[in-house]
């Protein structure tokens, strides 16, 4: 009995055969490929919301500066920095115009991948002219 059990060991092959490697790699293959578009979606999706948060708190930086100085600044440079201290490196630009004669402003954003139907609802609030893929802040 223990001689029959060493000898189906020893004609065992060790190892995997070139067929079963295949197989192994085209399964692989196709996971990635219908997975690995779903991740690049999601890492552009979370670069544009970390930009409309960074958006936000320009906006309440904004603010604040309106309420020491009664008006909009007419650019965001170096005066905002006492306000938002990051706010000229963000990395990425931006348009930042003022209207009404500084009592308002208007900042567009360029966004990778659309938002669905957030950049078109922030573009209507702020009366800025329908331009895909952009997100819109403004004084409102």
């Amino acid at each position: 009995m223990i001689k029959n059990f060493k000898l189906k060991i020893k004609n065992c092959s060790k190892g995997f055969s070139l067929v079963e490697l295949l197989v192994v790699i085209a399964i692989i293959a196709i996971i990635s490929a219908f997975t690995l578009p779903n991740f690049m979606g999601a890492r552009d999706k979370a670069k544009d919301s970390a930009r409309i948060s960074d958006m936000a708190a320009i906006k309440s930086a904004l603010r604040l500066y309106y309420n020491d100085h009664q008006s909009y600044p007419v650019a965001i440079d170096t005066g905002m920095t006492g306000y938002m201290p990051s706010i000229l490196n963000l990395g990425y630009t931006y348009s930042y115009t003022t209207t009404n004669n500084g009592d308002g402003f208007v900042i567009k954003l360029k966004l990778e991948s659309a938002q669905g139907d957030e950049d078109i609802n922030s573009q209507t609030k702020c009366g800025v002219g329908a331009t895909d893929g952009y997100f819109a802040v403004c004084a409102n």
